[in-house]
């Protein structure tokens, strides 16, 4: 072989990886890993473990249950479940306590992995439930109205809509969408972190206080400050640029 057809041949191969490479990184395997659960009973849903994706609703005109994802991806997932058992959905579970869902998502993949194992959690929830998150990393989508949304993690991504009584975040990088689309003028809102990227959206006209304490800081309110009003809206962090409209 001269050394030209080495060449051609050592610029095929490398395309050949590139396009297997992208084909494999869309490859999905995705498994039930629990569920799906009875939530007639259920009043409280508290999350735990590493990271994961969550949607959560409160629709009284859909069934009451909780379902768990694990869904692999990358090259592993193309022959991972065929070799090994410790599949994705092994890494997480649920269970009800109570009146209370105890859903715990796993430590998540480790770093030599040759697929990264991606857990979501899907739930409908009676109205007025209480909402509680404490993970590393999540990316969260809830709809509907809550007595208490609370979540905390490290790195959050939370888009909310409907209403909560009270609603916390905290963490060390955050971006929040929140639309309240009713107001009792009883509403507690509070947000913490490093750094933060707020929206807090009222549907209904209404005043509102908030007060924001950072290091540096940008907010753009198109709601005047009434103080001692409710909803009442509390901003901490180093870096905060915070819209309410």
């Amino acid at each position: 072989m001269t050394r030209k057809q080495m060449l051609y041949s050592a610029a095929g191969l490398i395309v050949a990886i590139i396009v297997l490479d992208g084909a494999v990184s869309l490859y999905r395997a995705s498994d039930r890993s629990s569920g799906p659960l009875d939530l007639s009973m259920v009043s409280k849903i508290r999350v735990t473990g590493m990271a994961s994706n969550i949607e959560i609703s409160a629709n009284q005109e859909a069934p009451y249950t909780a379902e768990l994802f694990g869904e692999r991806r990358g090259w592993g997932a193309i022959w991972h479940s065929g070799w090994f058992a410790d599949g994705c959905p092994s890494e997480g579970s649920m269970r009800i306590d109570g009146d209370t869902l105890l859903v715990d998502v796993g430590e998540g993949s480790r770093f030599f992995d040759w697929s990264d194992c991606e857990m979501t959690l899907s739930a409908n929830l009676r109205s007025d439930a209480a909402v509680m998150i404490d993970q590393q990393a999540s990316r969260s989508e809830i709809r509907g109205d809550f007595s208490v949304l609370q979540i905390r993690s490290d790195a959050g991504d939370v888009r909310f809509t409907g209403h909560a009584e009270h609603l916390s975040l905290s963490g060390a990088a955050l971006r929040a969408r929140l639309v309240y689309d009713k107001v009792r003028q009883s509403e507690a809102i509070a947000i913490s972190g490093k750094m933060l990227d707020a929206t807090v959206t009222f549907l209904v006209p209404t005043p509102v206080s908030y007060a924001v304490e950072a290091v540096a800081s940008y907010v753009d309110s198109a709601l005047p400050n009434t103080p001692g009003a409710k909803p009442e809206i509390l901003i901490r962090g180093e870096m905060a640029r915070v819209r309410i409209e």
